[in-house]
């Protein structure tokens, strides 16, 4: 009875354990939703406070895109399976003007999966509660670049177990942030450092942090002030599992320390811009077979280098040896290439110097080769056709070599897929290829300048329809421009046609071509008046038609070009006024307007330019896809402290000057021109200019060159010139200036040439001692020579003579010419004389009766 009861219940328990399970799972289950979905909740909350707080006090940052339930989506955050965040990604957000950002650290003690956390470039000074980073147990990469870190949260750092890769580079003020590195020993599973623009000396690398950090992979150290290298290399040389090392753009000095080449683990190694010197041992690079890249450029390394010696480095793909004192040999002794490179860079390398200068041969075995770079290597020889019609090559830069005859044509129906061929500054001559577009019709960027080419230029450059740059100057081209390069060519930016020979009569129409940035024309023979076609290229930065023929007013529709920022037209045969208009263009920042015929007064609206007041940068617009490693950037010829040079990169962006010299101006220099602060040049010489040197020049805090020689100027130098700082050059010879010549900030910079033909200058430099009579200004000479003459015995005793004289006729005259007077004069003298001596009678009987 018993055994059936209990067969029942069992049956009964049976047939309800399978209802029962799932409810203890639909339990177990809501309590980790509950708790999970509070965890997502929290962090969502989290991630607003921390928008918030990046914003404060009133910024906008992330307003719109930080919105919503879905914070997963969110921009820079990526979470989980589970919707909890893995990563906080947030660069540069904190707008400019906010300030220092001092974010709580007890908002991202919230993600407590949080694996990857980048705030580069948000100024944050410090943290508020810096020991709740501690509870993100998770974290495995940090990323503070950038921000101005007090030093406060390193300590706090060094308590992260998990973390791998940590990002310190650009922190600053440094001074607060070096101190704090010995914190950065403890983190033994620290695999990447990055320490680089940071001000580091090898004293400030604690002796811990290279000997602790065993597991590091990749160190950056560069852009510092490294020097005393062979201690530093000793504990960099200890790291046996380093694979990247970048030591690039520090002051070190001296040999390479033979350790490194007990670092087989090296996969890149970058030891460009310091002071390396010696040769090179070739055991250091044989041993280190692992590596993919090398760069050792720019350095004082000598010797000879033998390319044999990287023969067996299977895995190269990149390497760069240029602008050393290398003497660098690819052909002897024979060997043969385990790698397939990508990226080549021999420039200025003494190659095969003793070979023929011939062009390395084992590049022919290079299929995979990307770019290849071999300037200024004296090669000689014609341009190779394998090496210009290679099939992978994107990039090739033969600039400053000997190369000689033309460009060789493909052999059979191949065709070039380069893109960028830079074959300037050698001795090829001949006729342009007319086939040029279908040899190469993916070209982006050609650069023959400086060659002996002749001929016209054939139509069929304007066809290449991809052509982005295309630089032809200075060869001996001849005829007419093809319309179809100068009309309708939609992709073209730069056009550079400088130093040929067209002898156009007229300037052609240049129109419809909506990207074109750049257009030089200088010295091509152009005459007539500027076309006015120009207006049709919307976005023109860049005009340079100086040294022609063009004659005429200069037009008074510059103004129309939005961001027209140089324009050079010297040396031409302009006449008229200088159109006020051009005082519109407020991001103007060079006008050359010399060696014309230009007439008037120097308008005083130029003070109105924006970018002459406040210092600025335009951006010039270029192709932006070519690589830095070909060393392409856009040149300008400028003409400032009497040398006319080639400016480029940031330099040209940041210049400014107005040169009107060798016109026919007169007038006063405006006083106005000294609000122009952010001026870099100004020259106004050789001129007929009047009037004195302007004080408000004074204020021109940025003048590096100042040019006022040959013209009409008078009165004496203002001093407070020679307190600026920046002033370079300064001529204000051939004026009618005077006085002495004022001592300034450092002490008489300039030398006499500056000041000769002022006959009225004395002081040094010149040989003309000051007296007190010189050294003067004008007026109070003038003052003082009067005073002179007022106190000489001669004024004193003409002065007596001439009231003597002026007296007695004033008194004679009167009685000569009128009776009546006489008779009254008479009266008046008697009845004096009468009561003169009643009163002496009177006086004489006081007396006797006193007696």
């Amino acid at each position: 009875m018993e055994f059936t009861k209990f067969v029942q219940k069992w049956q009964l328990y049976s047939s309800h354990r399978a209802l029962l399970s799932c409810i203890f799972w639909l339990i177990l289950w809501h309590l980790f939703t509950s708790s999970n979905g509070a965890t997502k909740e929290e962090e969502r909350v989290a991630l607003l406070q921390l928008r918030d707080s990046l914003n404060r006090p009133n910024g906008s940052a992330l307003v719109n895109e930080w919105v919503g339930i879905d914070y997963c989506h969110w921009d820079g955050i990526r979470c989980d399976r589970n919707l909890l965040v893995l990563e906080i990604y947030l660069l540069s957000r904190r707008q400019l003007g906010l300030g220092t950002w001092y974010p709580n650290a007890t908002l991202l003690s919230h993600f407590e999966n949080l694996e990857s956390l980048y705030l580069p470039g948000n100024r944050i000074g410090s943290w508020i509660m810096p020991e709740a980073l501690c509870r993100m147990s998770n974290l495995k990469v940090l990323d503070l670049s950038s921000n101005p870190l007090n030093g406060d949260i390193i300590p706090q750092i060094r308590s992260l177990p998990s973390l791998e890769m940590l990002y310190l580079s650009s922190i600053y003020p440094s001074h607060a942030f070096i101190p704090a590195l010995s914190a950065l020993c403890g983190l033994k599973n620290l695999r990447a450092l990055d320490l680089s623009k940071n001000s580091i000396n090898d004293e400030n690398i604690p002796p811990c942090l290279l000997r602790n950090l065993s597991s590091l992979e990749t160190l950056h150290l560069s852009r510092n002030l490294l020097s005393n290298f062979p201690r530093t290399l000793a504990g960099i040389c200890r790291l046996q599992k380093l694979q990247t090392l970048s030591l690039n753009d520090n002051l070190i000095q001296g040999e390479i320390d033979p350790c490194l080449s007990k670092m087989t683990s090296l996969f890149n190694l970058d030891l460009s811009f310091n002071h390396f010197q010696g040769n090179l041992p070739s055991f250091i690079f044989s041993n280190l077979t692992s590596l993919i890249a090398l760069d050792i450029s720019d350095n004082e390394f000598d010797g000879t280098l033998s390319f044999a010696t990287f023969a067996n480095h299977s895995n190269f793909e990149d390497i760069d040896l240029s602008n050393n004192d290398l003497m660098v040999n690819t052909e002897s002794p024979s060997w043969f290439p385990s790698f397939q490179l990508i990226s080549l860079n021999l420039r200025n390398c003494h190659l095969n110097k003793d070979q023929g200068r011939v062009v390395p041969s084992f590049i022919s075995y290079q299929t995979s080769i990307l770019q290849i770079s071999l300037d200024y290597n004296a090669l000689e020889g014609a341009l190779p056709s394998w090496l210009l019609y290679n099939t992978t090559l994107l990039g090739l830069s033969l600039r400053g070599n000997s190369f000689s005859g033309g460009i060789p044509l493909s052999s059979g129906f191949a065709t070039s897929r380069l893109p960028l061929l830079d074959i300037s500054d050698n001795r090829l001559s001949g006729q342009l290829s007319s086939t040029i577009g279908y040899s190469f019709p993916e070209l982006r960027y050609l650069n023959t300048s400086f060659n002996a080419f002749k001929g016209e230029i054939p139509s069929s450059y304007g066809n290449l329809t991809k052509l982005e740059a295309l630089d032809l100057s200075n060869n001996f081209l001849q005829g007419k421009i093809p319309i179809n390069l100068r009309q309708n060519h939609a992709s073209l930016m730069h056009l550079i046609l400088s130093g040929n020979n067209f002898h156009e009569g007229t300037m052609p129409s240049f129109s419809n071509m909506p990207n074109l940035v750049d257009l030089q024309l200088r010295n091509v023979g152009f005459g007539g008046s500027i076309t006015r076609s120009l207006v049709n290229l919307p976005i023109l930065q860049v005009l340079d038609i100086s040294q022609n023929n063009l004659s005429g007013s200069i037009p008074d529709w510059f103004h129309t070009f939005p961001i027209l920022a140089i324009i050079l037209l010297s040396r031409n045969q302009f006449v008229g006024n200088i159109p006020i208009s051009l005082c519109q263009m407020q991001q103007l920042h060079v006008l050359d307007l010399s060696a014309n015929s230009l007439s008037g007064v120097t308008p005083p609206c130029l003070s109105n330019i924006t970018s002459w007041k406040k210092e600025s940068e335009f951006e010039l617009l270029s192709v932006m896809w070519i690589p830095t490693f070909i060393d392409y950037i856009l040149k300008v010829p400028l003409t400032t402290k009497a040398n006319s040079l080639l400016y480029e990169g940031t330099p040209l962006s940041l210049m400014t000057g107005l040169d009107l010299s060798m016109n026919q101006l007169t007038g006063e220099i405006p006083s106005q021109l000294g609000k122009l602060t952010a001026l870099y040049s100004l020259n106004l010489s050789f001129n007929f200019l009047t009037g004195h040197i302007p004080k408000s020049f004074s204020t021109m805090e940025k003048i590096e060159s100042l040019d006022l020689s040959h013209n009409n100027l008078v009165g004496s130098i203002p001093p407070e010139i020679f307190q600026l700082h920046f002033i370079s050059t300064f001529n204000v010879s051939f004026n009618n200036l005077s006085g002495s010549i004022p001592f300034g900030y450092n002490i008489q910079p300039f030398d006499e040439s500056s000041y000769r033909g002022n006959k009225g200058l004395c002081g040094m430099p010149l040989h003309t001692a000051c007296t007190s009579r010189n050294n003067k200004p004008p007026q109070q000479d003038e003052e003082e020579e009067r005073a002179g003459i007022a106190e000489s015995d001669f004024f004193f005793f003409s002065c007596i003579a001439v009231s003597y004289v002026v007296g007695f006729w004033v008194v004679i005259l009167p009685l000569l010419v009128s009776k009546n007077w006489r008779r009254k004069h008479y009266a008046v003298v008697d009845s004096c004389i009468y009561i003169c001596c009643n009163k002496f009678s009177g006086f004489l009987a006081r007396i006797k009766d006193c007696c």
